[in-house]
């Protein structure tokens, strides 16, 4: 009986936050994971292997955090949950006002640049990293904000829609 309570407290759980939400969740979750594998295999992952355990384990929730903010930041808009929306919507008019007051470079990059004695002209390996877009100078200079200035208005505009 108290097994079956509890599942039921469950289920109301779920259509409290809606199904959409998690999946929603668990679907940036995913994704952000793939990126975090990519890096570790191929970039930041390098440096990690000659670090003390202390700033090993920095480096590690440096990087799963940047990803996780990343994932959110260029696909959050694509969801439909209001809550996710709301996450996207802040992060980029977070992320935005942080570039532009730490001189166009992201603290968490930097962090991560200085613990792995990378040079402070390393990028992060984010999506845009990895299929290539930051091989261009427009996409370095202007690209992001161009990007995020846009898909900001999308889910804004999604927002108010739903």
């Amino acid at each position: 009986m108290e097994y079956h309570n509890h599942f039921l407290q469950e289920i109301k759980y779920v259509k409290i936050i809606g199904m959409k939400f998690i999946i929603e969740v668990l679907i940036l979750i995913f994704i952000s994971l793939i990126f975090v594998a990519i890096d570790l295999n191929n970039y930041s992952g390098k440096c990690m292997v000659n670090l003390d355990k202390p700033k090993k384990t920095e480096a590690f929730i440096i990087i799963i955090t940047h990803h996780f903010i990343a994932t959110l930041a260029n696909f959050g808009w694509l969801c439909s949950s209001k809550i996710i929306l709301i996450l996207f919507c802040v992060s980029i008019v977070s992320v935005l006002i942080h570039w532009m007051v730490n001189g166009n470079k992201c603290l968490a990059t930097q962090k991560l640049n200085k613990l792995c004695d990378f040079p402070d002209s390393h990028y992060f390996p984010e999506f845009f990293y990895i299929i290539g877009l930051k091989k261009y100078d427009f996409w370095n200079n202007w690209g992001y904000y161009v990007f995020y200035i846009i898909v900001l208005c999308i889910g804004l505009y999604k927002l108010f829609i739903l």
